[in-house]
């Protein structure tokens, strides 16, 4: 098997600079949209002519954005905050938020007041996933959404919708695929390789990431498990994870990343097919049944259940929890998903992180104690 080293440089060369495929295409005349949640409903962007992009933070000190915020606000929308208080995210025309988490939700108001070269729009998600009231209320919200848009960009064709739930869908389905594919034979791309090719979906154009990776997946089609050299494999989970670094420190110990449970990972690509009919009521559909956040209540949806599924499915030996300081749904989330994995005899690690700082020396220090855990309980 030839590895597809071509393609896997140009997603890595993306991510070194998080934003500069985004200035580029701005500077070019593109219009540039930031998001800061996969809830935010990129396909309308995307039909109004923006180029979507993620806003994911940066490293590095937060002096602007900490004299607006509690000490207390976690690092992810901290370090966001201070990217566009410092102006370097002036490349972008519009900021979207959705109302996932508290910290999201003020962070939307502060950006309004202190961003005011950029229109901040504001999706309102409903706490509860399920039911007709909550159903009725999203899609009122999208057609709000899309109207605050259009004020800004003009009309919005229903078959301009449709073109692009198409895209989003094909390009989900085959970030599906690619990480089927790493389950079956994890040593095929490394847990950090299938970072830089998650963060970079967020970055770039879609249909220029959806071409990578399909040219990825067929070169890696006869790809065999040999490959994955007899590591200890584990998935993470946890909240954001923006640093491709922090996979890195988690491989270097002798493990290999072979899932994830992120909502900067599998949680971005876990919706529906949302094709044909009424296009608003396909996207209402697709983000009301998709797998939902730690901040969204969905009667019946098991959290535990889903990541002992995902550590059996992909015969990882441990899990490895990166929870952002600070980051309060998934804070909540965490006792009980520890108590059911230990139920199941599946070591775990809880590794507290922030993410504008570099890796800790400690991290790599708890994780290759972790390794020796699973080390004794192979042995």
């Amino acid at each position: 098997m030839s590895r597809p080293e071509n393609e896997l440089k140009k997603l890595k060369d993306v991510c070194t600079d998080f934003y500069k495929t985004a200035r580029e295409a701005a500077a070019n005349g593109q219009k540039v949209a930031g998001y800061m949640c996969s809830y935010s409903p990129q396909e309308l962007l995307h039909a109004a002519g923006y180029l979507p992009v993620r806003v994911l933070g940066r490293l590095g000190a937060t002096p602007s954005a900490d004299a607006l915020m509690q000490p207390f606000i976690c690092s992810f929308a901290r370090s966001s905050f201070d990217a566009g208080l410092s102006g370097e995210l002036d490349f972008l025309d519009i900021m979207m938020f959705s109302h996932t988490c508290d910290t999201l939700q003020n962070l939307a108001d502060l950006w309004q007041c202190n961003c005011p070269n950029m229109k901040t729009v504001i999706t309102s998600m409903p706490n509860l996933h399920q039911g007709k009231a909550a159903t009725e209320y999203f899609r009122g919200e999208l057609d709000r959404v899309r109207a605050c848009i259009e004020e800004i960009a003009g009309p919005i064709a229903d078959e301009k919708i449709s073109e692009t739930i198409q895209l989003y869908d094909r390009h989900r389905a085959a970030m599906r695929s690619l990480y089927d594919l790493r389950r079956a034979s994890p040593g095929v791309l490394t847990g950090t390789e299938m970072m830089y090719i998650v963060l970079s979906s967020f970055l770039m154009p879609r249909e220029k990431h959806l071409e990578l990776v399909t040219a990825l997946s067929d070169a890696l089609a006869d790809a065999k498990s040999e490959a994955e050299g007899g590591k200890h494999k584990v998935v993470v989970a946890g909240s954001v994870c923006q640093a491709a670094d922090f996979i890195v420190a988690i491989e270097n110990t002798g493990c290999i990343v072979v899932d994830d449970d992120l909502c900067v990972g599998t949680r971005s690509f876990l919706h529906p097919s949302s094709a044909g009919g009424d296009p608003m009521d396909a996207l209402t559909h697709s983000y009301m049944a998709r797998t939902p956040c730690p901040a969204i209540h969905k009667p019946g949806y098991d959290p535990a259940a889903t990541l002992v599924e995902k550590v059996r499915q992909s015969t990882a030996d441990g899990v490895v929890f990166l929870i952002t300081k600070y980051c309060d749904p998934f804070g909540f989330d965490y006792p009980y998903l520890c108590e059911k994995l230990e139920a199941e005899n599946i070591p775990t690690l809880m590794l507290e992180v922030e993410q504008h700082l570099p890796v800790p020396e400690q991290l790599r220090t708890r994780m290759e104690a972790f390794v020796e855990i699973l080390a004794g309980k192979q042995g």
